[in-house]
């Protein structure tokens, strides 16, 4: 009584990973770690890390109340870009890492 609910509560965080067509198994977890920290530092996304078992995991959160399902499209095209523009540079060791 005396609250009004304006939008219905939402939550939702999802784990998932980037796994490229033929990408080394053995490096899947650095490329997972250097995408959300490769978003981060140029103030792009903030995609939490954890781990999931014994694999590398990204972490989407949604918790704003407006945020709409382009919005998630666009992250994870975000996502997908980064693990393109990296991978290649990651293994061939020449990848050099954007948080120290």
């Amino acid at each position: 009584e005396g609250l009004e609910m304006l939008v219905d509560p939402q939550f939702a965080s999802v784990l998932f990973r980037v796994i490229p067509a033929g990408y080394p198994v053995e490096l899947l977890d650095t490329l997972n770690q250097n995408v959300a920290d490769e978003l981060f530092a140029r103030g792009e996304a903030n995609i939490g890390v954890t781990k999931v078992g014994q694999n590398q995991s990204l972490k989407m959160t949604t918790l704003s109340p407006v945020a709409t399902l382009d919005n998630v499209k666009n992250l994870l095209a975000l996502v997908l870009a980064e693990a393109d523009r990296i991978k290649d540079a990651i293994a061939d060791g020449t990848y050099v890492t954007a948080l120290d």
